[in-house]
């Protein structure tokens, strides 16, 4: 099992994790009117868009006999939440929103909230500059994937001087809400359906 770099041939392969855990850590195959939606939202920026980083988690016992290097989780995110938030709605989105018509009340709902221009700009944004999102195929998890890849997106952060990082994750997802607090974050805030963690790197 190896922690790198996502380099431009992963795109992919993070767009098809990101689908296979977008429902609650679940696959969200047909949840939406198009399959790649939930990536150009939540993944595929952050190999394009300013602060963006992304590190790839390999399964090396299920590739090496292929000789394959495949993606089996992430995380990815940006350095400066704020400098993102505006390259999204200003250039990044007015060229993705086009490919996605909605024909469900949750295409909807997402598209409405992609074009937010204050939707990542969660409280306490400027002690916590940094945010990030991790997924990992269901095979991966419990492996010790998960602390080694926030460890690893803390550090690359924290080199980058950003003095904090949050993310945003479902209430309802009850594996995530007791995986945080494992890994040093702490909820800031909360709403009816997300919680806010984060975590200080200075």
């Amino acid at each position: 099992m190896a922690i790198r770099p996502a380099v431009v041939d992963d795109h992919a392969q993070i767009a098809r994790v990101c689908l296979l855990t977008g429902r609650q850590g679940r696959d969200a195959t047909g949840v939406f009117c198009d399959d790649t939606v939930l990536s150009d939202v939540y993944a595929t920026p952050y190999l394009h868009g300013p602060g963006g980083f992304c590190l790839v988690w390999e399964d090396d016992e299920a590739t090496a006999d292929a000789g394959l290097s495949e993606a089996r989780g992430y995380v990815l995110g940006t350095s400066d939440t704020e400098a993102f938030q505006r390259w999204f709605v200003e250039s990044w989105w007015p060229e993705r929103a086009p490919l996605h018509q909605p024909c469900h009340v949750s295409d909807a709902w997402l598209l409405s909230s992609a074009a937010d221009p204050e939707r990542m700009l969660v409280p306490r944004v400027a002690e916590f500059p940094a945010h990030l999102h991790i997924d990992l195929l269901p095979d991966q998890q419990g492996r010790g994937a998960g602390r080694a890849l926030i460890d690893e997106a803390c550090a690359l952060l924290a080199a980058r001087g950003a003095p904090g990082v949050h993310l945003v994750a479902e209430a309802a997802n009850e594996g995530a809400q007791a995986f945080y607090p494992r890994v040093g974050f702490e909820a800031i805030a909360r709403d009816d359906a997300t919680v806010t963690w984060a975590r200080s790197l200075a």
